[in-house]
């Protein structure tokens, strides 16, 4: 009985209140092989999902993403050309281990920056980026200096790099969330987005090699990666593969169906223990890409033709009400079961509404929400037609009740309801204390 009452306070509060039940309950993706993981709207920058999104870990050739985008930017801004003929010098290889990814690119060997640029996106070519790095900036040290303002630039705050292609280094750092805000920001630049959605590239001949056939290593979208050909994802556009002991198995994959683009961070993942095939790092990737397909669609949340609410007009002695409409509609990512009637919508008028508006006034502006807190938008408010009058109601006392007189209205009837709650639930206990004290004496 005391469990009911409860409920029923409870229920009371909320219909007095306004209390708005989630729309909508979206049940998380499955991944657990890696250890930060996220999937973002590449159109809005919003994340989805994200787990241990801010969590530092060493990124190994994720590191790429940055080096390619300084030198696509490089590019774009005229300081150097795809066609320079570039010319290895006896530093590529400074900081190489044996077993570290390469294009097989040696002193004196001289090829077209766009081909280095292919090197490093597909055979993540570790000597091309060094290669790269001097090009643009003359050495190393000066270009992981522009990596690493770049990434402020775009507000990464726990990236550091330390070199140009990711070998373990003490410092060298970022996290799931900064590498999605630079392989967005990659991703929106024409260069960078050929490189990494290229499957297979043929390097012509150079001076000291044969023609050199590289294969994309994500193998989301190269069937020749050399993680086997069972992670074909369509759709995907991209973007890099990662992998060293520390780091673990790490892939910034992206897709594009039907107008939605999302793109993914997955850090840290290993090889399932049911299979030595099974790489956790695609495994994941695709869970969390068939997860926002399946349950994310762009649609208008709020359209012109919605009243969203009405603003008191008083003529005279008269009092009226204007009916509220956006004047644009609002169109966002949001989950499928995202009801309308869930929404959050936070009005603010910008002052009294006079009876002479005409249709079309802008009277205010409405922020649309859900009630994770996610902000779909704000647009401006507009009178949606004339003063609707009531001739009945006439002088101060048919004054329509304004948003603080319900707000204060409310907050009263609560306090009173809980003040009776209050008040049942003492006199029950005495009630049962004295029945007690009865059986006692009897």
């Amino acid at each position: 009985m005391r469990r009911m009452r409860v409920l029923s306070l409870a229920l009371i509060i909320c219909l007095v209140l306004g209390c708005a039940v989630p729309a909508y309950a979206l049940d998380a993706p499955n991944v657990d092989t890696a250890r930060s993981v996220l999937i973002g709207d590449m159109r809005s920058g919003r994340l989805l999902f994200a787990e241990n999104a801010y969590t530092r870990s060493e990124p190994a050739s994720l590191t790429k993403i940055m080096t390619l985008l300084v030198a696509v930017e490089a590019v774009e801004r005229g300081e150097v050309s795809v066609n320079d003929s570039v010319t290895a010098s006896a530093d590529c290889n400074f900081g190489l281990t044996d077993d570290s990814s390469t294009a097989q690119i040696h002193e004196g060997e001289t090829m077209p920056f766009e081909e280095l640029l292919y090197c490093a996106a597909l055979a993540s070519a570790n000597e091309a980026c060094n290669i790269i790095a001097e090009h643009v900036a003359g050495s190393t040290e000066k270009f992981v200096q522009r990596m690493n303002d770049r990434a402020a630039e775009l507000g990464c705050t726990g990236t550091c790099f330390k070199n140009t292609h990711g070998l373990p280094t003490d410092g060298h750092c970022t996290t799931a969330r900064d590498l999605f805000l630079i392989a967005n920001e990659a991703m929106r630049h024409e260069l960078f987005a050929r490189l990494v959605g290229t499957a297979e590239h043929t390097v012509p001949a150079t001076n000291a090699s044969g023609a050199r056939q590289l294969s994309n290593s994500n193998a989301l979208l190269s069937s020749k990666s050399q993680y086997g050909d069972g992670y074909i994802y369509s759709g995907a556009i991209g973007v890099k593969t990662g992998r060293t002991d520390a780091a673990g198995l790490c892939l910034v994959g992206a897709a594009e169906r039907d107008g939605l683009r999302f793109m993914t961070v997955v850090l840290g993942a290993s090889k399932s223990d049911e299979s030595e095939n099974d790489v956790g790092s695609f495994i994941d990737t695709r869970t969390l890409l068939d997860w926002a397909f399946e349950n994310f669609s762009y649609r208008n949340i709020i359209t012109t033709a919605d009243i969203v609410g009405t603003q008191p007009v008083l003529d005279g002695e008269r009092w009226g009400k204007l009916d509220l409409c956006p004047a644009s509609d609002i169109t966002a990512l949001a989950p499928n079961d995202l009801s309308a009637d869930g929404l959050t919508k936070q009005i603010t008028l910008y002052s009294d509404s006079a009876a002479d508006v005409a249709p079309g006034t802008e009277l205010g502006e409405m922020t649309v929400s859900d009630p994770d807190g996610t902000v779909y938008g704000t647009v401006k408010l507009v009178a949606a037609g004339q003063v609707r009058y009531d001739d009945e109601t006439v002088g101060e006392e048919a004054q329509p009740a304004r948003p603080d007189d319900v707000r204060r209205n409310a907050i009263i009837m609560v306090a009173a309801i809980f003040a009776l709650f209050a008040a049942l639930t003492v006199f029950a206990l005495v009630r049962r204390s004295k029945l007690r004290r009865r059986k006692v004496r009897r």
